[in-house]
């Protein structure tokens, strides 16, 4: 056995070298395939399903949620976390806490926002991770204490960047928020943080929060939901219990605490295996990949047909040797090995040729930055994980489009094979239509899932996001409280800057907000309406904004009814809100919603304006309950400029820079840019699949034209008999025109009735996923079939031409 194997394999290998013009064709159909597939589940591994990287055991890691009525996995606030540490440790070793936060790094002079990260004293611990210097935090490092100074932790990539990988950074000093902090460690660098895309810059002890941001509440702040909890889970201890214990410690802090957690119903326990993506997210982005693998998939399937379609006629060319090696007593079973281990040869190289192509890929991915300021990497690895996926690709790839073609060349009939005649029977031809008519639906399905997420980012740009003209928009955040200013001064600085903005050349309006619309953060709040009882489980902490006067103008939202707020909203007066139709809808269905009275945060506020809905954290959100608060009343001093402007939108981002250097050069900007730019954010998934399926797309229709010019280019060839006694009797060139372009037709029509019934169901499956149209959309629905109808029509006449060329007295000489 071993012996005819390494015999099958000499005998390929010179079968490559003979034939380079095949073997060329062969490979870098197969490549594309694989390649493809290799990239698609490299990126989805190293971003979605890899186990954390560098985290010890992180099959043990649990990530921690609080759940509300509408809200299945909320962030906990430091209290909470606190009682999770001390009083969870039946199922837990340890509990963590984590959030990202926004500082300011001064260094060389200059500052900058960098995102980074407060972390628990015993984050490092919980992960099981050792700093490659210096040290992790310890316990007793809760606070700053007299005497004491707040020390931070370098990520390992920001260390190396910034600081050259210098050794003797330990001891030394940065600047954070214009404060002192001493750098104590260095993150290993396999680790970038607890999410496998971000890398993180600088760890700082979650109880230093207090240096940060002085005047902070969050330390104390029962209701300041804001950080992420993970577990480790003791070794004799599963999900199910963890689940029993905190639903019981759930119950003691409801009755130490009744008004902090009367509307909480439990906590949701996550796998950190999940790479630490918070829930949500990741199940779209799931649906997404999966939508990907499944186009990938289509799109080497193809090549697999259009691969077994070359095999079919090679084949042809064949038969007189496979009839001699019957003849002289080789057995079916041994014809059909030898034509495996070539075809698993050429898969093999089309899969090494297709890694290399996957890394290109992956090295162009390492590049891409989101629309959005951040610790971005996405650095991937190809692992062993990748490289047995590939492998496993590659020689289940070689089986699938090897074996029809195997099959058919085995069994010649032999007597006319040997004698060289030409072949009588039709088995092998009929294989080929049936491949072309297979790679014609998959097409079909293939065009129709790209079409659609293309129809989609077009539906996606049309959709009214609730403001006007975006294309006059910029936006510009700034935060003086990441510079030292206290509240008192950072009042006075911002209501500077909206005086020199406003005075701008070419400004129309401006304000501020703590919330743009459609980014990726969100704020949330309670409310209570008197006169309205809430129904178990119904959604009532619902979102909202802080802003400022000027801005709902600047915005271009419409005033329904009452007035927008002043600028002696919150200065003077009772306290105040506004509201969105969805809003007095729900609450005041019928009536005036100007003059209500809504409770947050046990504050009672009359409602003074209601305006138009719009989105506020996807395009493709339902109606959403949305509150306004003067920011004048509830300060804060993280801020985004929203200028509207008449003139060119970077001549004005220009004009804003200067202008706040003009007023502090020590104030980073961050975020400055068009709103146009500002809503790629929620534009990212449906530019993302229009992008991408509209790329496998054509590269699906070009693998579809080939496949289908091949086979009907074989059929003129095996039929130039025939063709050539109709034209000796008397049929003329459009005839045998017709003759050729009937069949192929027919095949044609065959493919898109089966690709359009099997794309039908597919649609379905992705609706869920689609931007403002219809999973059967008419317009991809009758576009796709058309253009793809045309291109095969076209790779069938130019063989059909060629067939009205066959002369009669030379082709019967030959025969």
């Amino acid at each position: 056995m071993l012996a005819h194997l390494l015999q099958d394999l000499r005998y390929s290998g010179r079968t490559l070298v003979r034939n380079p013009v095949f073997t060329v064709v062969v490979v870098a159909t197969l490549a594309l395939g694989i390649g493809f597939n290799a990239a698609a589940f490299s990126a989805i591994h190293g971003i979605l399903l890899r186990p954390l990287a560098g985290a010890a055991d992180s099959h043990q890691l649990v990530q921690i949620y609080r759940s509300w009525p509408g809200m299945e996995f909320g962030s906990v606030s430091i209290p909470h976390y606190q009682d999770l540490r001390d009083r969870a440790g039946e199922a837990f070793q340890d509990v963590a806490a984590y959030f990202f936060t926004p500082v300011s790094l001064s260094m060389d002079g200059g500052n900058e926002r960098v995102l980074g990260m407060g972390v628990s004293a015993n984050f490092f611990q919980t992960y099981g991770v050792t700093p490659a210097l210096g040290r992790a935090f310890i316990p007793g490092e809760e606070s700053v204490g007299p005497g004491g100074h707040p020390v931070a932790i370098l990520g390992h990539g920001f260390w190396q960047s910034r600081f050259g990988g210098d050794p003797g950074v330990l001891g030394s000093t940065i600047l954070l928020n214009g404060r002192p902090w001493e750098v104590v460690g260095v993150a290993p660098p396999d680790f970038k943080g607890p999410v496998n895309f971000a890398s993180v810059p600088v760890y700082m002890p979650l109880m230093m929060e207090g240096e940060l941001n002085p005047g902070s509440t969050r330390i104390t702040a029962r209701g300041s939901n804001m950080m992420t909890a993970v577990g480790r889970l003791r070794d004799d201890r599963s999900m199910e219990t963890a689940q029993q214990l905190l639903d019981g410690l759930l119950a003691q802090l409801a009755e130490e605490h009744p008004q902090d957690y009367e509307l909480q119903v439990g906590h949701a326990l996550v796998p950190q295996d999940g790479a630490g993506i918070h829930p949500t997210i990741r199940g779209a982005q799931m649906a997404m990949s999966t939508v990907i693998m499944a186009v990938v998939g289509l799109l080497l399937l193809m090549a697999c047909l259009n691969v077994a379609n070359l095999f079919l006629a090679r084949a042809r060319d064949r038969r007189r040797e496979m009839g001699v090696r019957l003849s002289l007593g080789a057995s079916r079973d041994r014809i059909i090995q030898q034509l495996l281990t070539e075809s698993l040869l050429f898969s093999l190289l089309g899969g090494a040729v297709g890694l290399g192509l996957a890394f290109l890929v992956l090295r162009g991915l390492a590049g891409v930055r989101p629309p959005m300021d951040g610790p971005w990497d996405f650095t991937i690895a190809m692992d062993s994980t990748v490289l047995l996926f590939a492998l496993g690709l590659s020689v289940a790839t070689g089986v699938l489009f090897g074996l029809v073609p195997a099959l058919q060349a085995s069994r010649p009939d032999t007597m006319s094979a040997v004698k060289g005649e030409a072949e009588t029977r039709s088995g092998r031809f009929r294989a080929g239509n049936a491949l072309v008519v297979g790679q014609l639906a998959v097409s079909v399905v293939l065009l129709l899932s790209a079409g659609l997420f293309l129809r989609s980012l077009q539906g996606a740009t049309q959709i009214d996001p609730g403001f006007q003209e975006p294309g006059n928009l910029v936006v510009a955040s700034m935060d003086p409280g990441l510079q030292g200013y206290d509240a008192d001064r950072s009042r006075v600085l911002l209501d500077d800057v909206l005086q020199a903005t406003a005075a701008l050349p070419g400004v129309t309006a401006v304000g501020m907000t703590d919330v743009v619309p459609l980014g990726l953060s969100s704020s949330d709040r309670g409310v209570e309406i008197p006169g309205y009882d809430f129904a178990e489980g119904e959604l009532r902490s619902l979102l909202y904004a802080r802003v400022t006067e000027g801005y709902l103008e600047a915005m271009g939202v419409a005033l329904v009814e009452g007035r927008t707020f002043t600028a002696q909203d919150g200065i003077s007066g009772p306290p105040v809100i506004m509201v969105n139709r969805r809003f007095a809808e729900r609450f005041w269905p019928g009536e005036s919603a100007v003059g209500r009275t809504v409770i947050s945060a046990g504050e009672e506020r009359t409602v003074i304006g209601v305006v138009e809905t719009g989105k506020y954290r996807s395009l493709g959100e339902d109606p959403t309950e949305y509150m306004y608060f003067p920011q004048r009343e509830l300060f804060t001093t993280g801020m985004t400029l929203v200028v509207r402007t008449a003139r060119e939108p970077s001549g004005v981002l220009q004009d804003i820079r200067r202008m706040v250097a003009s007023q502090d050069p020590t104030l980073p900007l961050f975020d400055v840019r068009t709103m146009e730019d500002h809503m790629g954010i929620a534009l990212m998934p449906a530019r993302l699949g229009g992008t991408v399926l509209g790329a496998f797309g054509l590269l699906g229709l070009a693998l579809a034209t080939v496949g289908i010019y091949g086979v009907m280019a074989y059929s003129v060839a095996r039929r130039r008999r025939e063709l050539g006694i109709r034209k000796a009797l008397g049929a003329d060139r459009r005839r045998i025109v017709r003759l050729v372009l009937g069949e192929g037709s027919r095949l044609t029509a065959l493919g898109l009735v089966l690709g359009l019934v099997a794309a039908f169901g597919a649609a379905r499956l992705m609706s869920g996923m689609l931007y403002n149209v219809s999973a059967v959309d008419p317009v991809a629905f009758s576009l796709v079939p058309l253009i793809l109808a045309a291109v095969a029509t076209l790779a069938i006449y130019i063989p059909a031409r060629r067939a009205a060329g066959v002369e009669p007295m030379g082709v019967l000489k030959g025969e």
